[in-house]
């Protein structure tokens, strides 16, 4: 009976929370090699993705109300920012494309390091101290993740195109969190991230309409359901558990559960499919991982609070929403049930 229960809280641990859904983010890019194998593009493998995922990220708008609205300036702003967005998407699935799930993920995730550099020279000071040696780690580490013995022997074209890619992708996502800041406070963060997933589906809308070519619209079956796999389980699930799991542990930790992100994606990119990874790229991965956690360390405990409080006002609005519509019974009405029960446990 106790371990039973045992079992339940550790399932509903807030932890356990946020390390499923960083797991669930890091297997987008094995999801994505594998509808690569099935002989899908590039671009058909983007465009379906967001053909799914943009109607159950407006979804997650409507059931995580924030308190904000739109406007025509907004979404103005949102598609001349979103075009960094989805430059930052695109490359990244190149990167997938050429390197693999596990090489690519970590070229993506040095994003923040770019956001630090772009922070220092929009405040026009040099950098810290512990943020040079945050560098020094972290690209001694892509140095090793990249080593010619990484590789057997040499770097050919495709993968070279592929960190240029991975390069790319890191670098267009920071300009667009440290630009897109301002809208992010206007609009909200889930707001934000589904009229992103909308800009991007207008952009493969025309790139449909007048570009695309014959190979883009073959849809195999099975590529077609590892894009729904992707789309739920790598997109939309773990991002209801994220928020969730932030408001017990706080983004400080959340942050720190999300380095077991690459690793996950490395240990599945060779256990699923079949990508090597050499001693020296080990220890390229674990410098990166080690720079990454000295510097999400400071900035994560400072958007502790502020993010906490975020989560619970949409965790807040869900729970008013589903009582509207009868889904969770009311305070009053679990304790009138629980009033009526009492006599009958107490022996009156």
């Amino acid at each position: 009976m106790h371990d039973d229960r045992r079992q339940t809280a550790a399932l509903h641990s807030p932890a356990l929370m946020v390390f499923f859904a960083n797991v669930g983010f890091a297997f987008k890019g094995v999801f994505a090699k594998l509808a690569l194998a099935t002989g899908m593009t590039v671009a058909e493998v983007l465009m379906l993705r967001i053909l799914l995922a943009m109607p159950l990220y407006w979804l997650v708008v409507r059931l995580l109300p924030d308190g904000h609205s739109t406007s025509w300036r907004d979404w103005r702003d949102t598609l001349l920012i979103g075009t960094l967005f989805t430059v930052a998407t695109i490359t990244d699935f190149m990167a997938i494309d050429h390197l693999g799930a596990g090489l690519s993920r970590m070229l993506l995730f040095t994003y923040p390091l770019v956001v630090q550099a772009l922070t220092a020279v929009r405040e026009r000071r040099a950098p810290t101290r512990r943020e040079l040696l945050v560098f020094a780690l972290a690209y001694l580490g892509l140095i090793l993740l990249f080593a010619p013995k990484g590789f057997g022997g040499h770097l050919d074209r495709s993968a070279w195109i592929g960190i240029a890619c991975g390069a790319t992708a890191a670098a267009s996502y920071a300009l667009f969190l440290v630009l897109g800041q301002d809208l992010s406070k206007r609009v909200g963060g889930p707001r934000l991230t589904a009229m992103m997933n909308s800009t991007t589906f207008l952009v493969f809308l025309l790139y449909g309409l007048f570009w695309a070519s014959p190979e883009d619209w073959n849809l195999p079956i099975e590529g077609v359901g590892w894009i729904s796999v992707m789309v739920v389980v790598a997109t939309v699930v773990p991002f209801l558990l994220l928020f969730e799991g932030i408001r017990h542990t706080g983004a400080g930790r959340a942050s720190l559960i999300a380095l077991s992100g690459p690793a996950v994606t490395l240990l599945a990119a060779w256990w699923i499919l079949g990508e090597e990874i050499a001693p020296i790229q080990t220890l390229g991965f674990a410098l990166v991982v080690a720079a990454m956690g000295l510097l999400h360390w400071r900035s994560g405990l400072r958007l502790d609070r502020r993010l906490m409080a975020r989560a619970s006002r949409w965790l807040r609005a869900l729970r008013d929403r589903a009582r509207r519509y009868r889904l969770m019974p009311s305070r009053t009405h679990v304790s009138e049930t629980k009033a009526h029960k009492a006599p009958a446990k107490t022996g009156a």
